[in-house]
């Protein structure tokens, strides 16, 4: 029996405020499958309920729906993967052996499940659960060249890191008022998706830029060096995002 872990984390974000951040992580262990059941379970991807948000050399991103259902099939994952919940909801979660574990997924909850997982998830009672789901394709073969003295777009000020994982970085941002960013590159591809949304504005050698507007379940992602350092600042809301930064170190 070859067996794997498929390991999901949360952020509680009930007691968050602009200067300080409590949080609690979930993680659950659930048995998989052995070789034998790979054969007989389809990809997660595509699915019913989700739709292909954003893809590009690294990532496939998806935002799903997931309806309630007491029978919902056993998928493989052929990719590692790292969801977000956007609607809060009670999802079962179902392992090939018929193990299965509830787990509520408030706003913001990242569950991270490695490529070949093979379960099936549906949301439990009446209200779906929304999800963006990021496939990691690939990572970078290197890091992207740097330029002295200017540093990266993480750490920063707003970014919790909830972990670190087969190369990939995932980070829980917030914008505050009177929080700037200072001044950064991008050196690593990303990605993110907006849990909460707000306004933001960005500073550079050319002055102040105009704010943008981020909404709810919007997805963003950089796949090449940014030539301008800039600084980011918040301008109205309270702006909040998941990030994942991809590394070379696990290619």
């Amino acid at each position: 029996m070859v067996t794997t872990a498929a390991v999901t984390r949360s952020l509680d974000v009930a007691r968050r405020t602009a200067a300080t951040r409590f949080s609690s992580m979930l993680i659950v262990v659930l048995s998989l499958s052995s070789p034998a059941n790979a054969q007989t379970s389809p990809p997660a991807f595509p699915t019913e309920g989700a739709i292909l948000a954003r893809e590009n050399d690294f990532l496939a991103v998806w935002d799903v729906t997931r309806a309630s259902e007491a029978t919902a099939p056993l998928e493989e994952l052929t990719m590692d993967q790292v969801s977000v919940t956007l609607t809060p909801a009670a999802v079962k979660v179902t392992g090939p052996d018929g193990e299965w574990a509830i787990d509520y997924e408030p706003l913001g909850f990242v569950r991270f499940e490695p490529r070949g997982t093979i379960r099936s998830i549906a949301a439990v009672g009446d209200t779906p659960s929304r999800a963006v789901v990021f496939q990691i394709k690939t990572l970078p073969a290197s890091s992207w060249p740097m330029t002295e003295g200017i540093p990266g777009q993480f750490p920063r000020a707003g970014a919790v890191k909830l972990f670190e994982v087969n190369g990939i970085r995932v980070w829980d941002q917030t914008w505050a008022a009177g929080v700037p960013i200072a001044n950064h590159l991008h050196y690593a591809p990303t990605a993110a998706v907006f849990v909460s949304g707000g306004a933001l504005r960005t500073i550079d050698k050319n002055g102040t830029n105009p704010p943008f507007s981020r909404s709810p379940g919007e997805v963003i992602s950089s796949t090449s060096p940014m030539a301008i350092p800039h600084e980011e600042e918040h301008v109205l809301g309270q702006p909040r995002a998941i990030w994942l930064e991809l590394t070379p170190e696990h290619r």
